[in-house]
């Protein structure tokens, strides 16, 4: 199976070009952070989107812009001149926008809150307030002991 999928944000504005045979496409590069022992590290990973969800990028989205990919590697290799290279990249199936239009900024904490009609606090957008929540640390000790003796198949 080739599947991949990706959050991340877009490295530049996408551009609209339109191939040979007229499909429209977009071209761009998805910057994905990934954390290995209190270290970020960002991949900045080649996709590629066709027709419609390309459209759509660049009407909507724009350099910082948070998006989820799914779609398929591709690899191929290139002769030129004696010297081959390997080009690898994401053909996108399915683009997702996650921020609403106007709320990306590739500047943003996580000190500021988020905008009302974005997905950042879907708590608070479904009705679920603070005042019904309870810490999850308070477990009581019996508790604890149910969780310690746990003989599930899935840790064999």
């Amino acid at each position: 199976m080739n599947q991949v999928s990706l959050i991340g944000r877009l490295a530049r504005d996408p551009e609209l070009r339109e191939a040979g045979n007229g499909s429209k496409f977009v071209g761009f590069t998805l910057a994905v952070s990934e954390f290995s022992r209190d270290k970020e590290f960002t991949n900045f990973i080649p996709c590629v989107a066709w027709d419609k969800a390309a459209e759509n990028m660049a009407k909507f989205l724009k350099k910082g812009s948070l998006i989820a990919v799914t779609g398929r590697i591709s690899v191929r290799s290139n002769n030129t001149n004696g010297k081959y290279e390997t080009i690898v990249n994401v053909n996108a199936d399915r683009v997702q926008f996650l921020e609403s239009k106007g709320s990306s900024n590739s500047s943003t904490t996580s000190s500021q809150s988020p905008q009302p009609d974005s997905n950042f606090d879907l708590d608070q957008n479904n009705g679920y307030g603070q005042q019904d929540q309870q810490p999850v640390g308070n477990l009581s000790n019996e508790d604890e002991i149910i969780l310690s003796d746990d003989d599930s198949i899935l840790w064999d």
